[in-house]
């Protein structure tokens, strides 16, 4: 029986915690449709996320940093000192630790 409990314990962390990465990632994408759209009218990035309507604090699900005039990125953590980030250049999502 404690096995069994084991296993299943583990697949609830399993479960819980892609669940949670999709919601970040979901947020995440929110706010990278929200600074293009910005980026269209204004011609210009947002300083930080209040400029599109968002606010962030210290445990948002996703974070934006204006890189360069140009250049953006959006990135939220997976676990202890890991990562997915989003690169406005490139347009892809890179994991990093």
């Amino acid at each position: 029986m404690t096995k069994f409990y084991s296993i299943f314990i583990c697949l609830l962390l399993i479960v819980y915690s892609c669940s949670i990465e999709n919601e970040r990632e979901q947020y995440a994408k929110i706010i990278i449709e929200k600074v293009e759209q910005f980026k269209t009218e204004q011609n210009r990035l947002p300083k930080n996320v209040s400029e599109i309507g968002l606010i962030e604090l210290e445990n948002s699900k996703a974070f934006y940093e204006k890189k360069t005039d140009s250049t953006y990125i959006v990135w939220f953590g997976l676990s202890l000192g890991e990562s997915k980030t989003y690169n406005s250049t490139t347009k892809k999502w890179t994991k990093g630790g």
